[in-house]
């Protein structure tokens, strides 16, 4: 270590510092061997100082620098006759503040001092500007670079003077304040620079005078930065009819989340309303989600609004939001079954929206799209040579769907084959068929031998517990799905002195056709699915089974009628498709059931059969009873109950359909 950093008090203080580290020690030796151990191999050497370099006038002054280090730390510096530093060794956080004594050379003096920390270095920088000449004037000024350059927050600028002589400052400023305005040779000057609540830069210029010499001086502060509102999420959107909660729109901004607001112009008021804005998470300190809450459009047309998302002063970012109309491609039918000729198919189409058209892979050969136009979908449909079913898929799917919902896809299946037993059947769903009254009764009456049996076609699931009605009498004879402990699609057979059913009895598809019969003598009951018996159970039927009963606008718990697809209340209402409802005075056999064709159609003059609703009438309001009994029934749709009461509107729901 050079010389002229050991004053003579120096070993006093190393004395001292030796007593102190030895009391340290004793006390360490006291520890419990157990306290933990830091491996000093295992800490980085750093150090640092703060400022790095230091500017002192001809006259001499004192700087100081902070030492930020990872551990003790040394001084070391060039010998000279002009600094001399408060310390040559320390700790992490200590300021050694350096004395410097008055330049007496016409010339700039720097000495540069290195920090040791292990094996890391910081330097530190004095800089001793020249004394005055004797023979010429001199006038010069001395501040950190960039230092006289302010942000809008203002603050203090520091000029050091040197001079042959005194000096004065002259200008004037309205945010701007110095400490003095005239001085001597090494002189520092403070200038205080107020806040610039503007977004304008502005600049205050001074001039040094001292006999010819003139040095100019400005200090440039920087206006406010403006308000910043820029939305990275779509700045157009165009959203689904459906309502949504917390519509979420992402913005940067430097405007405090809490300062955001939202105006919404819109000819139709109400339907868009800001809610609220937090910072987004996980993301940058300027980012910001804005949430909105949208309510649903119920009406036909686009509903738009024009959205300005402001700060506390004029920063803007403008949103446009387009809530479209509920997407609706709706074509005449869903299902077409084509006979075997060559033809030609058109399809019409109510939609709201474009949708492009693709035909599947099955259509090859056979089935071709042609165009569209205002009347409809063109297609070309080849002859059917050898008498094998074929079928394909035509899919209509929404262009430019909503930002926030999946293209609507509607598919229509279309089927070319020979002409079937079965044309058109009925959706059952909401939907009864009773009798007004009846023209032979007595044919469905004391039934001690019989039969039911239907084609149906479960289209949706229900709820565990669910009660779906097939056909019958309620708390007498009633063939349906589900109980309160039976699963909702299996069958039960509802009888006066108990009810019948098996784990066996599930029709577990849905869209798919089963035949269900139901048998019964005088002492079993036999349960058919698809023609297969599955279970017998034994029965007390001494009268008889009285199916004919008509509905005559109300029912009691002692006055049931008879019904298809409803029994006691609008909720057991059987959920999809029902055709080919017979009942017969006799018990048909096994062998009978699966007759060929016996599914889909029977003579009307069979042998015993007392009721045969084909359920194909394809309009209107009458069930036709294809049996010599005659006893036609009435449909009813969109059954459900008011005022304690269960009604219905005239009508039924009849789905083309080809089978087999």
């Amino acid at each position: 270590m050079n010389k002229s950093l050991k004053p003579e008090r120096q070993d006093m203080k190393i004395s001292k510092i030796f007593l102190f580290t030895a009391a340290a020690l004793a006390l360490c030796g006291a520890c419990d061997d157990s306290d933990d151990k830091v491996d000093p191999s295992t800490t980085e050497d750093k150090i640092s100082v703060s400022p790095m370099e230091g500017v002192v006038g001809s006259k001499g002054g004192d700087v100081s620098a902070m030492v930020t280090s990872s551990g003790a730390w040394t001084l070391e510096g060039a010998e000279n006759a002009y600094v001399l530093p408060s310390a040559v060794k320390g700790k992490d956080g200590d300021i050694v503040a350096f004395t410097v004594k008055a330049n007496d050379k016409e010339e700039d003096q720097v000495f540069t001092y290195t920090f040791t920390c292990g094996k890391k270095t910081a330097s530190f920088k004095i800089t001793l500007k020249k004394k005055a000449s004797e023979t010429e004037e001199q006038l010069e000024l001395f501040y950190a670079d960039g230092a006289n350059i302010l942000s809008c927050e203002g603050g203090k600028v520091t000029v050091l003077v040197t001079s042959s002589g005194a000096w004065t400052l002259e200008g004037e400023s309205d945010f701007v304040t110095p400490s003095a305005t005239s001085g001597e040779d090494g002189a520092e000057i403070v200038f205080e620079v107020d806040p610039n609540e503007t977004e304008e830069e502005r600049s205050a210029n001074y001039v040094f005078k001292m006999g010819s010499k003139e040095v100019e001086f400005q200090i440039v502060e920087k206006g406010e930065t403006g308000e910043t509102i820029e939305i990275t999420s779509k700045a157009e959107m165009r959203l689904a009819y459906t309502a949504v909660e917390r519509l979420a729109v992402e913005l940067t901004t430097n405007v405090n989340y809490r300062n955001l607001t939202a105006e919404i112009v819109s000819e139709t008021e109400g339907w868009l309303t800001y809610t609220i804005a937090r910072p987004t998470e996980g993301g940058a300190e300027t980012d910001v989600t804005a949430y909105f809450s949208m309510a649903q459009n119920d009406g036909e047309t686009p509903r738009e609004a024009t959205v300005t998302i402001k700060g506390v002063k004029n920063g803007t970012a403008v949103l446009k939001v387009t809530q479209l109309p509920k997407s609706k491609i709706e074509p005449e039918k869903l299902a077409y079954f084509l006979d075997v000729e060559a033809q030609t198919l058109d399809i019409p189409v109510t939609a709201n929206v474009e949708f492009d058209v693709t035909v599947s892979e099955g259509a090859t050969g056979w089935f071709t799209y042609n165009n569209a136009d205002d009347s409809g979908l063109h297609f070309t449909v080849e002859a059917l040579v050898n008498g094998s079913a074929r079928s394909c898929d035509v899919v209509l799917t929404e262009k430019n769907a909503p930002d926030n919902a999946e293209a609507l896809a509607v598919n229509i299946n279309i089927t070319q084959k020979p002409k079937g037993l079965i044309e058109c059947v009925a959706d059952m769903r909401r939907s009864r068929c009773y009798f007004p009254f009846l023209k032979n009764g007595g044919a469905l009456n004391s039934l001690k031998n019989g039969t039911m049996e239907a084609l149906v076609n479960i289209q949706e699931t229900r709820v565990s517990g669910s009660l779906s009605t097939i056909m019958g009498v309620e708390g007498k004879f009633l063939l349906r799905l589900g109980d309160v402990n039976v699963p909702w699609n299996q069958i039960q057979l509802a009888m006066q002195g108990g009810n019948r059913t098996d784990t066996k009895l599930k029709l577990s598809e849905l869209d798919r056709w089963y035949h269900v019969a139901v048998t019964w003598d005088d002492t079993f009951a036999y349960f058919y699915i698809d023609g297969e018996l599955l279970y017998r159970t034994g029965i007390s039927n001494y009268s008889g089974f009285n199916l004919g009963v008509a509905y005559g606008g109300s029912e009691s718990d002692y006055n049931r009628a008879f019904w298809i697809g409803y029994a006691y209340n609008a909720d057991r209402f059987f959920p999809g498709y029902m055709a080919e409802v017979r009942v017969w005075n006799r018990t048909l056999t096994k062998e009978e059931i699966n007759a060929e064709n016996h599914f889909y159609s029977v003579p009307v003059d069979s042998e015993g059969l007392v009721g045969y609703w084909k359920l194909n009438d394809g309009a209107g309001q009458i069930i036709k009873d294809h049996s010599p009994s005659g006893n036609s029934m009435l449909g009813e749709i969109n059954v459900h109950s008011s005022g304690g009461q269960q009604i219905g509107d005239p009508g039924m729901n009849w789905v083309e359909m080809s089978l087999p």
